[in-house]
């Protein structure tokens, strides 16, 4: 097979957009995971805090978006060692050596890593 640089370049695109869109998707699914993790594991007085917190995120518009903004960026920390590390596993498991990849592509993504939005655009 014949691989062109432009055919390389376009299926880069097509795999950043598709990762984007699986990412928020994802971010949602691992809060919601997290979420009943949580909540799995709480006392009687764990409950009471979580009930008084989300009771006071919803009656303050402007402590809720502080509560999902932090929220966000915990999760796209947590995610991003557990990301390389699976990278780094599969890549070896396709051979992959240094010279296989694009390093300014990677670097690219890593640095606009955000997460998405609080509210969802499913």
């Amino acid at each position: 097979m014949d691989i062109t640089t432009e055919y390389a370049l376009k299926a880069q695109k097509e795999a950043e957009w598709a990762y984007k869109k699986a990412m928020e998707k994802f971010y949602y699914s691992m809060l919601e995971v997290v979420f009943l993790r949580i909540k799995s594991h709480l006392s009687q007085k764990g409950l009471i805090k979580v009930i008084e917190i989300d009771q006071k995120r919803a009656n303050n518009e402007n402590l809720g978006i502080e509560f999902s903004q932090k929220t966000w960026k915990l999760l796209a920390e947590a995610w991003t060692g557990a990301e390389g590390l699976a990278i780094t596993k599969i890549a070896e498991l396709y051979g992959l050596e240094i010279s296989d990849l694009d390093l300014s592509k990677i670097q690219k993504i890593n640095s606009n890593d955000i997460p998405p939005n609080s509210t969802p655009s499913k």
